[in-house]
């Protein structure tokens, strides 16, 4: 919870300073700008699904299936924007990307997994299923989603595919 707490605060700096420099830059700072809200408005709303979630998990304890076998019988299905992974019919967990302003960039804007799978390597799944489409289509990709973003900042072998501002 205090990672999210600091990636709310860290997004607001950023957001502060995008401001300040749109005013000698509009056209293409503006842009960023909205970027950044959207990464604020996603932090918020992880905060709150964060708090559900971690209340949803205390509850399922060790009952939870392991990774191992939630993997078994799962399939990506990629969409227009995004992937879902699924088993058995279900959706498990999906992350989403939006165009960026540039050709070459994606915006990682969303990941969930619904909250008996949480705690597994559903999210990391989805989430190298991602940059691996993102390395095969020269993409780059801006981390607006808040799990994304941690998991670039602790693992460099995302380094590669991350588009930092």
């Amino acid at each position: 919870m205090n990672g999210v707490k600091e990636e709310l605060d860290t997004l607001k700096g950023n957001l502060a300073k995008v401001q300040e420099q749109a005013k000698d830059k509009p056209a293409k700072l503006k842009s960023s700008l909205s970027y950044l809200k959207l990464g604020i408005a996603d932090a918020k709303a992880t905060v709150s699904e964060t708090k559900q979630g971690v209340a949803e998990v205390k509850d399922a304890g060790k009952d939870r299936e392991p990774a191992g076998s939630l993997i078994a019988g799962a399939e990506f299905i990629r969409e227009k924007s995004g992937f879902k992974l699924k088993r058995a019919g279900e959706v498990i967990g999906e992350i989403t990307y939006a165009e960026g302003p540039e050709a070459d960039m994606w915006m990682a804007n969303h990941t969930y997994v619904k909250p008996e799978h949480r705690g597994g390597s559903v999210a990391k799944l989805l989430l190298d299923r991602l940059v691996e489409e993102a390395r095969m289509e020269g993409k780059m990709i801006f981390p607006v989603c808040s799990y994304v973003r941690a998991q670039f900042k602790r693992h460099d072998e995302y380094r590669d595919v991350w588009h930092e501002y």
